[in-house]
């Protein structure tokens, strides 16, 4: 574990040796320390179908085979992934479309260790209640959030 002092420590190096203001420098630390869990989740989310069901998906084998459409009687492939909560940010939803129709369907999934962004507790609003705020990887498409963007101070 870093002690404060040594990760204040740590972010006046960098300061030092690239010229950036504490505020940049600490932000810059945080991405580089984040980088391979954004790289992962954008590895989890962006992948092409595969041409044939005979072959894996490549999704990574976490999604299940596709079921047979009631309407026309293809079966369907799993074709997108993206995240499915709002503050959960190890839920990922898996979206199927039917080869043969128009058809599709969503299956809600839990994929531990390969979160699509980081969950915080922040204190918000004039009672200082305490509530969890998911901020997005960089790279990453969020229905319903926007992904993290730096900014200079």
């Amino acid at each position: 574990m870093t002690t404060n002092r040594g990760r204040k420590d740590v972010i006046r190096d960098r300061m030092a040796a690239t010229g950036e203001s504490y505020n940049v420098a600490a932000r810059n630390l945080k991405a580089m320390k984040d980088m391979g869990a954004t790289r992962e989740a954008v590895l989890t989310q962006r992948w092409h179908p595969a041409d044939s069901l005979d072959v894996p998906c490549p999704c990574g084998g976490t999604c299940e085979p596709g079921e047979t459409c009631e309407r026309c009687h293809a079966r369907h492939r799993h074709v997108a992934r993206y995240p499915g909560s709002v503050t959960d940010v190890e839920t990922w939803v898996d979206r199927y479309d039917c080869l043969g129709c128009s058809s599709s369907y969503t299956l809600t999934v839990v994929l531990r260790g390969r979160p699509w962004g980081v969950a915080e507790t922040v204190v918000q609003g004039g009672a200082a209640e305490p509530v969890v705020r998911a901020r997005v990887f960089p790279g990453v498409a969020h229905p319903l959030l926007r992904p993290e963007t730096s900014q200079d101070d």
